[in-house]
């Protein structure tokens, strides 16, 4: 097991760069475990909770990676390296690029306060396409995995809102996370889900709340005794957890995750492509085939820009497309 060197900041300070090339005495695993050095670097990101501790963890897989294969002094190829190794352990493209890039971001903040060189300036990362196929539902299949949830129990009641919610919404699940009774709310004549989003610090957005998707969460909701004249004042989670450890807790993403998948599995779709995210996936997709515009459905994903929206344009596009059936009937017919 590694032993962590106890040094505090003014120690670590004191070993600072002299020559942008000069590789520090202290070690790139203790830098990582120090608690004050990482406290000084999650102050200069100034980012969401969630997002600390999405780097934290992946820093971590670092540090733990430099422990297994006796790693004292990192150097570009040590990047190169854990990049490769990540690509081994058969982790998605999308995550390898999420690991790489705090590891960057990491290795620049050091140099900036020369405590370490930046030495994955020049390390190219992997590329993600954007507009990679995405993983979705047909109407039927989603109606199959919602009849497939025994809503016998409390437990039953809220993954089923919660799917529900995910479908006709298009929530991530940070959003669904987030979620508190009081963000159901009238805005005018319609009710709508306020939202804290991704990268926001507060519920600043909305989305429409169909009546279905209402009556389904008003149906959960009333299993733990609340009913809709109590939600205007209500600062409970929307959907919490009911396990013992975390009982009346806001469930958490990798929950929704583990959620998400089970029903899947249990309705019969088992492919590693559908994720929670499917779920997002699924209510553009739907909105597009069954009525609504770009804007439109740009403005239920809440997507910046249309054209990240065009990409499920462009996947219907190519789904639809006969050219290869043609094809295939030119030949055999």
């Amino acid at each position: 097991m590694y032993e962590v060197q106890k040094l505090d900041l003014d120690q670590i300070y004191q070993l600072q760069l002299t020559n942008s090339e000069e590789l520090p005495k202290i070690s790139m695993i203790d830098l990582i475990l120090n608690e004050q050095v990482m406290s000084a670097f999650i102050v200069d990101l100034n980012k969401s909770q969630s997002t600390i501790k999405t780097y934290t963890r992946c820093l971590k897989s670092f540090a733990q990676w430099l422990a297994m294969n006796g790693i004292q002094q990192t150097s570009e190829l040590t990047v190169k390296l854990y990049m490769q190794w990540l690509e081994n352990q058969g982790r998605q493209p999308s995550t390898i690029h999420l690991y790489i890039v705090v590891v960057k971001r990491w290795f620049k903040w050091l140099e900036a306060k020369r405590i370490y060189p930046d030495v994955a300036k020049n390390v190219e990362n992997v590329r993600v396409r954007k507009d990679s196929p995405k993983s979705f539902f047909q109407a039927h299949q989603v109606k199959k995995i919602l009849d497939t949830v025994d809503q016998t129990s409390e437990k039953g009641k809220r993954n089923y809102a919660l799917l529900v919610l995910l479908f006709t919404c298009g929530l991530r699940t940070i959003e669904a996370s987030r979620a508190r009774v009081d963000n159901i709310r009238l805005n005018g004549s319609q009710l709508v889900l306020y939202i804290h989003g991704k990268g926001h610090k507060t519920d600043d957005d909305y989305v429409p709340l169909p009546d279905k998707t209402y009556a389904v969460l008003c149906e959960y909701l009333s299993t733990r005794g609340i009913k809709p004249k109590d939600f205007e004042t209500c600062k409970q989670p929307l959907f919490t957890s009911t396990s013992n450890r975390s009982k009346d807790q806001s469930i958490s993403t990798n929950a929704i995750s583990k959620i998400c998948k089970s029903c899947f599995r249990k309705a019969g779709y088992d492919q590693h492509d559908w994720t929670a995210h499917s779920t997002r996936h699924t209510a553009a997709t739907l909105a597009l085939t069954n009525g609504a515009d770009l804007r439109e459905t740009q403005m239920l994903l809440r997507h910046s820009s249309p054209t990240t929206t065009e990409i499920y344009l462009h996947q219907l596009g190519k789904l639809e497309n006969q050219a290869g059936k043609d094809i295939a009937n030119a030949i055999f017919d």
